[in-house]
């Protein structure tokens, strides 16, 4: 599985487990000038913005150590784009990353809540 498969297959993973647990999917790969976001989604009244990382090791560290600060900075402001754009004014907003590893054949997911 080349790199964008696995990155794509992994964002499939995390929805899955999102839906699985109550998210309702608003949208997936939103794209402003700023950068984009994975996986938008609800819970309860809180808008969701999920960065997924998948891995198929750890060698290079865990994959919430790739969303450095540059990368949660573009987070924020797409997601502030998202926000203007469809006229989502005071309402909760939570930024997530949702881990996937998939090593020896065992998927793991861990969803991170609030990083930013």
């Amino acid at each position: 599985m080349h790199n964008r498969d696995l990155g794509n297959w992994g964002e499939q993973q995390a929805v899955n487990f999102l839906i699985k647990n109550g998210y309702e999917i608003i949208c997936r790969n939103f794209y402003s000038f700023q950068g984009e976001i994975d996986i938008i989604a609800k819970f309860k009244k809180t808008i969701i913005f999920c960065e997924v990382k998948t891995r198929r090791n750890i060698s290079y560290g865990m994959p919430i150590e790739a969303v450095n600060y540059y990368k949660k900075k573009h987070l924020y402001f797409t997601a502030e784009y998202y926000l203007y754009k469809n006229n989502l004014y005071n309402i909760p907003v939570r930024f997530d990353i949702i881990e996937v590893l998939l090593i020896n054949h065992k998927i793991k997911i861990n969803h991170v809540k609030d990083v930013l």
